[in-house]
């Protein structure tokens, strides 16, 4: 059993944070919660499976987050990766849950997103107002 939790954001994961910093600091500040959480073992996020609409996940977890709980509109994907006496949680995405884009996003940085699904990935990216992940 580990002795100790690191929490690293992964590049993309982290633009994602400035990027929502920008949109609603509130929020971001309330991701930022959540991760110290669960940094510290207090929190634990729930396993995800392999969907054929979102990519195969089954070694991530979600968080979720909002500006009240009532109002969890986002979602932290991040994998559990054991090392040594140190886990590390790897955030690979900080994002909305909306048409599952956490997922979808979360799966296209993993090398794991079907090709059948990358058109979708690009059309709820082009609504949201993101760069294009595909690409």
């Amino acid at each position: 059993m580990t002795s100790e939790r690191r929490v690293l954001l992964l590049k993309a994961a982290r633009e994602d944070l400035d990027r929502l910093a920008r949109e609603s600091l509130p929020l971001a500040k309330c991701a930022l919660v959540v991760l110290k959480k669960l940094e510290a073992g207090r929190l634990q996020g729930r396993l995800l499976d392999d969907r054929g609409s979102t990519g195969d996940l089954p070694d991530c977890r979600k968080l979720y987050f909002g500006l009240a709980p009532s109002l969890d509109s986002h979602r932290i994907v991040y994998k559990r990766r054991p090392n040594g006496d140190v886990e590390i949680l790897e955030i690979v995405a900080v994002e909305t849950r909306e048409e599952s884009y956490a997922y979808l996003l979360a799966a296209q940085r993993l090398g794991r997103l079907p090709e059948s699904r990358r058109w979708w990935l690009s059309r709820v990216a082009a609504r949201l107002g993101r760069s294009d992940p595909v690409s």
